[in-house]
């Protein structure tokens, strides 16, 4: 069938269509269908009985472009199966934090999956002032059983092979490696630049040869180190969440890479979201700051350690070094693979920043800020602490001397 991009009137006779669909709706000509697609790739609508709004599904189609541009910039359909694989990879691994799939077509670019009704997008509640209590819990969990098992601390090699195979993602990568590793920096003309934002600010970050140094080791990293399947772009716009639920969506980036390039992207969300904070003022501003830098605190710890227990629970005898001949060489690597990881997190973390902005995506944390020179306060602190990422990340001891930079 030849692809076409469904609308709002179209999506009721589709679903329709599927029989797999009427274990879920009682009625189709009672359907209500709004496009709700405020990300950069895809169109989402939001399908719902009116009679029995308890009857809902998520529809997502990829078109051949990047929506956020146009037909200016083509992009494969792909991205689709991609994305569908990862959703089903990830569930099987995390049920709880992962939504299910009910229908995947390839040939219309679309998968149609669970509703989150009584969800929130993370990013929009924090905006709110809406803070949670489960949210480190859940995505640490996410985080460590989605990158554990996808690593060849887990796989069998001929397993970890096929994988990387299956998630090559090759123009997606292509997006990340352009729009947070090279354009910020390059002084591209895909980049956005608040004009109150000081040039002498860009200018430290995009003519200074160890900032430039230093990002090109993490962009090498990005592009060659196939560590584990990753999602690609997890970040607080990428997370939904209630008062006790927490799920991941939106995976289509998903590739095999680095592993400290999810952790990165997350850390560096809550980063930005507390420089954003802390530009804005109001009431609640020091109790937004406060969960923000210990949601990424705990996010780390608690990664950390149900990583290294799975680690350690899942170990063959040999281990991945061979024999444990001193009864120390097994931990004393798991170790400088950890610190490594951490190093990774927060280099990937600086990138994020300065994508965010000096890049093309912005974040409503900061970019939502009316007042531009209050925006460019904010923005020149989430520079200043991306400086400190990228250059002094090997000398931090620990997550909370980070947090001190922060706040610095």
């Amino acid at each position: 069938m030849d692809f076409r991009r469904l609308t709002e009137a179209d999506v009721p006779g589709y679903l329709q269509s599927l029989p797999v669909m009427h274990a879920h709706f009682t009625a189709f000509d009672t359907l209500d269908v709004v496009e709700v697609g405020d990300g950069n790739l895809n169109y989402v609508y939001l399908v719902s009985n009116r009679h029995r709004p308890d009857e809902t599904v998520v529809l997502k189609q990829a078109v051949p472009y990047l929506r956020v541009v146009g037909e200016s910039w083509p992009l494969t359909r792909h991205r689709m199966d991609i994305e569908t694989a990862a959703l089903r990879h990830f569930r099987a691994l995390c049920p709880q934090h992962v939504p299910e799939v009910f229908h995947a077509d390839s040939d219309q670019s679309l998968v149609v999956m669970q509703r989150l009704r009584e969800h929130r997008i993370l990013r929009g509640a924090l905006l709110d002032g809406q803070l949670f209590d489960q949210v480190a819990a859940h995505l640490s969990t996410f985080m460590a059983r989605s990158l554990f098992f996808g690593s060849d601390l887990y796989l069998h090699p001929d397993a970890k092979r096929e994988a990387v195979k299956r998630f090559t993602n090759v123009e997606l990568c292509k997006i990340t490696e352009d729009l947070i590793f090279t354009h910020p920096y390059d002084d591209s003309p895909t980049n956005s630049y608040n004009e109150a934002l000081p040039r002498a600010a860009i200018d430290r970050i995009q003519r200074n040869p160890r900032v430039r140094a230093a990002v090109g080791e993490l962009k090498y990293a990005f592009m060659t180190r196939a560590e584990s399947l990753l999602h690609g772009d997890l970040h607080v716009g990428s997370v939904m969440v209630s008062a006790d639920e927490t799920f991941v969506i939106d995976p289509e980036f998903a590739f095999y890479g680095p592993m400290g390039f999810d952790v990165g992207l997350l850390l560096a969300n809550f980063f930005l979201g507390w420089c954003g904070q802390g530009a804005r003022g109001g009431a609640g501003v020091a109790a937004s700051q406060r969960w923000l830098l210990d949601t990424a605190a705990q996010c780390w710890e608690e990664f950390a350690h149900k990583f290294a227990a799975l680690w350690q629970q899942h170990e063959q005898d040999s281990g991945f070094i061979g024999r444990d001949l001193d009864g120390h060489s097994r931990q004393a690597f798991r170790d400088a693979f950890m610190r490594r990881l951490f190093d990774d997190s927060l280099g990937f973390a600086g990138c994020e920043m300065v994508r965010r902005v000096l890049g093309l995506a912005k974040v409503a944390d900061i970019a939502g800020i009316d007042d531009l020179h209050a925006r460019a306060r904010a923005e020149m602190t989430a520079l200043r602490i991306a400086e400190r990422l990228l250059l002094e990340r090997s000398e931090a001891t620990s997550i909370h001397q980070v947090l001190d930079w922060v706040r610095a």
